[in-house]
């Protein structure tokens, strides 16, 4: 679990730092001052040695459709003031205070090795398609120094034709992110993440929950339509109702415990965490995080463009046991992007609560 958070230019963080970290944290703060972009720097941080995460948090974006590095171009956002002559440096303190660091940069162009490339990637039909097509290429590496302070490479690689060259990284395993944007739930990876708790009986966990928006619901079961599995649910119709029909609301709320259910010892990533969510429900929704998150050992961030949700979340963990929430508010100062923290006792006694607080 993150105690604390490092960026150095890395979109529009220049020089930034997260401290006082706990196993919620809720993130507010103006339009355009980086909260999306913190969760997708932690996101690309969970899994260091795989350069892939970067294409995803691209398409998430809608910068690429692609699945595969295609243009240096779709590149140049991740760097402070678009700058791909800089390195981004992300670093992590957890619970066992060992700093562990990613630096993500474009070496100079070198010169590809023919031995290098794929031999669907080359016409040898004469030598000067040689001369042509094998050309300097564009290479995104990443370069992690795990808890062990061993260095680990890894890189995309693009031939200056734009032709892509392949991927090098190791794939080792990592405690598991999930990434939750407002625009990106899947029936498909809900169905399958339920499925992976119905076969050890928990599913009954799920219910729970989603009966603080529907108190009707009596039974969860999992359904094949049009070839696709998706989540139904007994509201005493005589029919069972895909989930979708039920509201919004009810598709995010399933979404964010399935994913905390799955994501046993990892983290989960949630962007405006109150969409879909009426704020009569908030504080019973976060009482139930917090207890999934709990239960499964989850580290939460979410962001939040909602007061009614940053007082509802106060008011929730007010009451509870363990003192395992954080509220960081991003603010930019004289051009630079700085995190206000409070704790419970901060949260309850601030001046500037009504002020401030989003």
């Amino acid at each position: 679990m993150l105690r604390s958070f490092t960026l150095r230019n890395f979109r529009c963080f220049q020089n930034f730092t997260l401290e006082s970290l706990e196993r919620v944290n809720l993130i507010a703060g103006k339009n355009n001052v980086g909260k999306t972009s913190l969760l997708e720097a932690i996101f690309i941080f969970l899994n260091p040695t795989n350069p892939e995460s970067l294409i995803q948090v691209n398409r998430l974006r809608g910068i690429s459709r692609s699945i595969r590095f295609e243009d240096i171009e779709e590149m140049r956002g991740f760097f402070f003031n678009q700058d791909i002559n800089k390195v981004i440096e992300i670093g992590g303190v957890g619970n066992n205070e060992i700093q562990r660091t990613l630096k993500i940069r474009f070496p100079e162009s070198e010169e590809a090795q023919i031995d290098d490339l794929p031999h669907k990637s080359i016409d040898f039909k004469s030598d000067e398609s040689l001369t042509t097509e094998v050309r300097p290429y564009d290479r995104l590496e990443l370069e992690y120094q795990d808890p062990n302070s061993e260095i680990k490479t890894s890189s995309i690689s693009l031939r200056a034709d734009g032709k892509l060259l392949g991927n090098r990284y190791r794939r080792e395993k990592f405690p598991l992110g999930i990434y939750l944007t407002t625009s990106t739930r899947s029936p498909i990876e809900d169905a399958e993440r339920f499925s992976n708790l119905e076969r050890v009986g928990r599913q009954d966990e799920v219910l729970e929950t989603l009966r603080l928006l529907e108190p009707r619901l009596q039974r969860l079961s999992l359904l094949v339509m049009n070839r696709e599995p998706m989540i139904n649910g007994d509201i005493g119709m005589g029919e069972l109702v895909p989930l979708p029909l039920m509201g919004e609301g009810m598709g995010r709320l399933l979404s964010i415990i399935l994913a905390i259910a799955n994501a046993k010892g990892g983290t989960i990533l949630i962007d405006d965490i109150e969409n879909g969510l009426h704020h009569s429900v908030l504080i019973d929704v976060w009482k139930a995080i917090a207890d999934a998150a709990r239960r499964a050992d989850v580290q939460i961030f979410a962001t939040t463009h909602s007061y009614e949700c940053i007082i509802s979340a106060h008011q929730a963990f007010e009451t509870s046991e363990k003192d395992d929430f954080r509220y960081h508010r991003l603010e930019r100062v004289k051009d630079k992007i700085q995190a206000i923290t409070y704790d419970m006792e901060n949260l309850a006694t601030s001046d500037e609560m009504n002020l401030e607080m989003r």
